[in-house]
């Protein structure tokens, strides 16, 4: 599958899921009588602001469960306690300006922009009635920064989150689309930041490779050459991997995953980087049935991960 067509098809099935909950949240507020008006403008817009946006923030983290939970707790303090915090520090006179300035940057946030409007939507007039005094310049009382607008769809209330919310999908299908193509390898010439101050020897001790071992890397890597001298390559190594070998019906035969020396390392902030996998090399076709067994801490998540994407490996190449 191509990528755009990967995201593609996580992006609208994740969107769709998430109008399930919100389509009925807008149907009881209807049958309840609680229709504040613009939320419902704010509900709909929310899923093709947050979906990406939680895609893109994914990647800042290296566990899918530190993910979740991170995510979560950052949209219950974005949408929940900081709303609160802004509001409340707008209403206070000595605290207005900081309220209003933390209300724009906290919009970097797609939960806020949305518990933002409802919240002014239900109770935006006593932000109007705390500024109805603007200009007050008596030394005994604070100077009241600006008028806030009553209208619900000025730039200052609803109309300004729901266009930062349709900023938020372009914005993060953006960033989305840089990080699959891996835009960042780009930059590698740039210094790293850290502790470490020169690259060490990051070889390690000599591995000790068994005899199948090795004739599977002399294969892998004998891909696609021509099969006359791939089998003169490997007929000292035993007739076992003989028998492989003539399978090939096409002298120029790729199977179908090929991992030709693939390594991982993990940097760390000060240390020496810590080295997942070294030397792995192995190649699958049609019809196999394929276990890759080791010990907790081997490697084998991350070469798997490393066949879907979802890390970019060190070093080696590989090819589905």
């Amino acid at each position: 599958m191509s990528l755009a067509g990967y995201w593609t098809s996580n992006l609208i099935f994740d969107m769709v899921m998430a109008y399930v909950p919100i389509l009925l949240i807008i149907l009881l507020t209807f049958v309840f009588n609680k229709q504040y008006e613009g939320v419902w403008l704010l509900f709909l817009l929310y899923p093709p602001a947050i979906v990406p946006y939680t895609y893109v923030t994914s990647f800042f983290f290296k566990s899918d469960i530190n993910a979740q939970i991170m995510t979560l707790f950052l949209h219950f303090v974005s949408g929940g306690l900081l709303c609160i915090v802004v509001f409340v520090l707008q209403i206070i006179p000595i605290t207005m300006h900081w309220g209003d300035c933390l209300r724009w940057a906290c919009t970097i946030f797609p939960s806020f922009c949305v518990t933002h409007g409802i919240l002014f939507s239900s109770s935006g007039t006593l932000i109007v009635q705390s500024r109805a005094d603007c200009g007050n310049t008596a030394d005994d009382e604070p100077i009241i920064p600006r008028f806030w607008p009553a209208e619900i769809w000025s730039w200052y209330n609803l109309k300004g989150d729901c266009m930062i919310l349709i900023l938020h999908f372009f914005i993060g299908l953006s960033f989305l689309t840089l990080i699959e193509l891996e835009v960042i390898q780009q930059f590698d010439w740039m210094p790293v930041m850290g502790c470490r101050f020169g690259r060490t020897d990051r070889r390690g001790p000599i591995l000790i490779k068994d005899d199948d071992v090795i004739r599977e890397e002399q294969r892998v890597a004998a891909q696609g050459s021509n099969r006359e001298s791939l089998i003169n390559a490997v007929a000292p190594q035993g007739q076992g991997l003989m028998d492989s070998v003539s399978s090939y019906k096409d002298p120029n035969h790729v199977e179908c995953i090929r991992v030709n020396n693939f390594e991982k390392e993990y940097d760390t902030f000060c240390g020496t980087p810590v080295k997942a996998v070294r030397q792995a090399s192995f190649a699958l076709d049609y019809g196999e049935c394929f276990a890759l067994l080791g010990v907790n801490g081997a490697g084998k998540s991350t070469t798997f991960k490393s066949l879907t994407r979802e890390i970019t490996p060190t070093t080696g190449e590989i090819t589905i």
